[in-house]
C-alpha cells in the first residue's frame, strides 16, 4: 500500500511538472511575441519619422509635416528599450527643435521678401540639420533592434532552461518509479534457495549511476552561460558527468561538420579530425542526418562513444560528441543525460561560429 502511494506521488509530481512547464515555455512565447511587436512597432514609427524629416526637407520646413513628426517623436518615447534611447531621442527633440526654428526665420524672412535669406536657411542650415536628424533616427533604430534580439535569445535560453529542468524531473521520476515496479513480490513467490553458491556475489561489474545533482548543476551553469569562459566550465563538468575522456561539439556548416568547441583533446589532434562529410560512414555524421543518437561500442583498443544531434528550432545544427569510458554508452541513464547537454546547448552554440573554434582545456 505505501509503494503504491509513493508511485501515485512520483506520478503527480511528474505531471504537476509537466504542466508547470508549459505554462512557463508558454508565458515566455508570448513574452517574445510582445518584444516582437513592439520592437517592429518601433521600426515602423522610426522609419515613418525619418521618411517626414526627407519630406520636410522636400517640402521646404512644412508645417503640417513638423506637426506629424513631433506627434511620432512623443508616442515612440515610452515604447523605447535601449539603454541610450532616452539620451538619443533627447538628441532627436533637439534637432527637431532646431528645424521648427529655421522654419520660424525662413517664413519670417519670406514674409519679409528676404527670399534669398530664406533659401540659405533652408538648403544650408535647414538639409544639415535633417541629415543630422536622419543619422541619429537610423541609430536609434539599430539600437532598439539589437535590445530585442538580446531580449529574445535570453527568453530562448530561458525556455530550454526550463524543458531541461522539467526533462531531469522526468528521468529522475522515471528512475524511481521503475525500482519500484521492479521490487513488488509476486502474488506466491517461490521458496528462496540459501545454498552457499547463491550467496555470493555476481561477477559482472555493475556500472556507476549518473550523478543527477552533478547534472542540474550543469544544465544550471550552462543557463548561465554569457561567455566563453563559462561555457569551457560547463563543458569539463558535463565531461565529468558523463565520465568523458574528453568531449567535441561539431557544428554544421553547408554539407560539413567543423568541430566548434572541445574538452580533453589536443587541438592537433582536432583538427585531423575535422570537418566531417554529411554522408561519411561514422556514428557523427549519421547523428547528424537522422538526428538521432548513436552510440559506438568499446573494444579492447579504445573507449566507447555517444553522439547525440543537437537539434534547435531549425532543425539538427550539429551533434554532441563524448569519448565514454567503462561501458557508459550502453548505459541508458548516461545517453539520456547526453541528449539533456545536447538539448541545453542547442539554445547556446550558435553564438559561438564554427570558424572560431574554441578549445576547452583540459583540467584535473
Amino acid at each position: 500500500m505505501q509503494k503504491h502511494t509513493n508511485r501515485l506521488i512520483v506520478a503527480a509530481v511528474l505531471i504537476a511538472a509537466g504542466v508547470i512547464g508549459g505554462f512557463f515555455v508558454f508565458a515566455a512565447h508570448r513574452r517574445a511575441a510582445g518584444i516582437d511587436a513592439a520592437a517592429d512597432d518601433v521600426t515602423r514609427r522610426v522609419e515613418r519619422m525619418i521618411a517626414t524629416a526627407g519630406d520636410i526637407a522636400a517640402a521646404q520646413q512644412s508645417a503640417m509635416l513638423l506637426q506629424r513628426f513631433g506627434q511620432d517623436a512623443a508616442a515612440i518615447r515610452p515604447l523605447l528599450q535601449s539603454n541610450d534611447a532616452a539620451a538619443t531621442l533627447d538628441e532627436v527633440e533637439k534637432d527637431f527643435k532646431a528645424i521648427v526654428v529655421i522654419d520660424g526665420k525662413a517664413r519670417q524672412d519670406l514674409q519679409q521678401a528676404q527670399n534669398l535669406l530664406a533659401a540659405d536657411l533652408i538648403f544650408g542650415e535647414g538639409h544639415d540639420t535633417i541629415a543630422a536628424l536622419v543619422m541619429t533616427l537610423r541609430g536609434l533604430e539599430s539600437s532598439e533592434e539589437q535590445t530585442a534580439a538580446v531580449e529574445r535569445a535570453s527568453l530562448e535560453r530561458q525556455q530550454w532552461g526550463g524543458l531541461v529542468l522539467v526533462a531531469l524531473v522526468w528521468v529522475v521520476g522515471l528512475m524511481v518509479l521503475v525500482p519500484m515496479a521492479s521490487t513488488v513480490a509476486p502474488a506466491n513467490p517461490e521458496p528462496l534457495n540459501l545454498e552457499p553458491s547463491n550467496l555470493e556475489p555476481p561477477n559482472h561489474q555493475v556500472p556507476a549511476t549518473v550523478d543527477l545533482a552533478a547534472t542540474a548543476d550543469v544544465c544550471g551553469a550552462l543557463v548561465r552561460t554569457t561567455n566563453t569562459a563559462s561555457l569551457r566550465d560547463a563543458l569539463a563538468r558535463s565531461a565529468s558527468v558523463l565520465d568523458a575522456r574528453g568531449i567535441i561539439v561539431w557544428m554544421g556548416a553547408g554539407e560539413e561538420l567543423f568541430p566548434a568547441l572541445w574538452f580533453g583533446y589536443d587541438e592537433r589532434i582536432v583538427q585531423r579530425l575535422g570537418p566531417i562529410a554529411r554522408n561519411a560512414a561514422n556514428a557523427t555524421a549519421e547523428a547528424w542526418r537522422t538526428a538521432q543518437l548513436r552510440t559506438v561500442s568499446a573494444d579492447v583498443m579504445s573507449h566507447g562513444a555517444v553522439a547525440v544531434p543537437i537539434t534547435g528550432v531549425s532543425g539538427c545544427v550539429g551533434v554532441f560528441a563524448a569519448e565514454v569510458r567503462n561501458g557508459r554508452e550502453e548505459d541508458p541513464a548516461t545517453r539520456a543525460v547526453a541528449a539533456i547537454l545536447a538539448a541545453q546547448l542547442a539554445g547556446i552554440v550558435p553564438a559561438w561560429p564554427a570558424g572560431s573554434a574554441t578549445e576547452v582545456p583540459k583540467t584535473a
